[in-house]
């Protein structure tokens, strides 16, 4: 049985050993991105032959960089505003990340018109927001009604991944004192605890996916 797994036993010890490497260096040095690209490309490396348990008739769907919510928290980055001292305050510095949310999905067949589909997130943050990692779920189903003709419907439903911007704290001086405030929206004319409601806050559900497709042959 273990012959499965590697058919020369120094090949295998020597393939664990570089993959252990290559994740390394890249735990190391934060790329928690790139981690998953790499571990994406080796599960969707395997054959069905090769693949044990979990991987067995699972193959590899997608990989996917960005998502709704990082788009979205990457958009807070545009403006910025002037200090009372004169000074320039970018919001790039607070919603720009070296850590892009990657997303990699699976497919495991179920029978011949039918699928499960799983997957991961990664996650992303930058100074002033997060994204939590994510569970995906869904299925895909495939419905053949005439010998020329299909239908099938594939549904991706993520759980958690939720996106959280985080407030500033501000000394407003004699005038109101240190408060919370929306970063964005510290040099505005509202009151800060009005501009809290102004802080992003978006569901992973955001990212749900419902795809219907009709094929025809001619």
């Amino acid at each position: 049985m273990q012959g499965n797994w590697c058919i020369i036993h120094r090949s295998c010890l020597s393939r664990v050993a570089v993959i252990g490497k290559v994740c390394g260096a890249l735990l190391k040095r934060g790329q928690i991105s790139a981690l998953f690209f790499v571990l994406a490309l080796l599960a969707g490396g395997a054959t069905p032959g090769q693949s044990q348990g979990l991987w067995h008739d699972t193959s590899l769907l997608s990989v996917n960089f960005g998502s709704t919510r990082s788009l979205a928290a990457r958009a807070l980055g545009r403006g910025g505003y002037e200090l009372a001292g004169g000074e320039q305050v970018s919001f790039l510095r607070w919603y720009k990340t070296k850590h892009q949310d990657v997303t990699v999905i699976f497919l495991r067949r179920i029978t011949e018109d039918l699928g499960l589909i799983w997957g991961l997130s990664s996650g992303e943050f930058a100074p002033k927001y997060r994204i939590d990692p994510a569970l995906h779920l869904g299925f895909t189903h495939r419905h053949e009604f005439s010998a020329m003709g299909a239908f099938s419907m594939t549904v991706i439903v993520p759980f958690w991944g939720r996106l959280r911007e985080t407030a500033c704290t501000a000394d407003y001086g004699a005038i109101a004192g240190v408060q919370q405030v929306n970063c964005r929206l510290a040099a505005s004319q509202l009151p800060p605890a009005e501009t809290l409601g102004y802080v992003l806050d978006m569901r992973g559900f955001e990212d749900a996916r419902l795809t219907l497709r009709l094929s025809w042959q001619f």
